[in-house]
């Protein structure tokens, strides 16, 4: 499995390693990638669980039966990763020179 071509994402991941990804891009640049990648990941399978996808609950087969595990912290883990995830977007646009809003005005081009 190859994370430079996204193979351990989900398809949000995937989608978004596909968009953020430059080819130029150095080795740290693409480890935020990835961790940004996996952070979506995640924000999308607590969307899940918060919403009462039952398929998403976490389940411990015993002998005795099935036993569902309540995720009480799901929606405060999500307010935690979304804020981890927007500061991983910021750093990787801030190493990538924001070269896709356009060009920025430089302040002192006129001097």
């Amino acid at each position: 499995m190859s994370w430079e071509e996204g193979d351990e994402f989900d398809v949000g991941g995937r989608e978004l390693s596909a968009s953020l990804s430059l080819s130029d891009d150095d080795g740290p640049t693409r480890a935020l990638i990835v961790e940004a990648c996996r952070a979506k990941d995640r924000l999308d399978r607590l969307h899940r669980i918060v919403r009462g996808d039952v398929d998403t609950w976490t389940r411990v087969f015993t002998g005795e039966g099935e036993l569902v595990l309540k995720m009480d912290t799901a929606v405060s883990e999500v307010r935690q990763l979304s804020t981890v995830f927007r500061q991983l977007l910021t750093e990787i646009q801030r190493r990538q020179g924001d070269g896709r809003g356009g060009e920025e005005e430089d302040g002192l081009a006129g001097l």
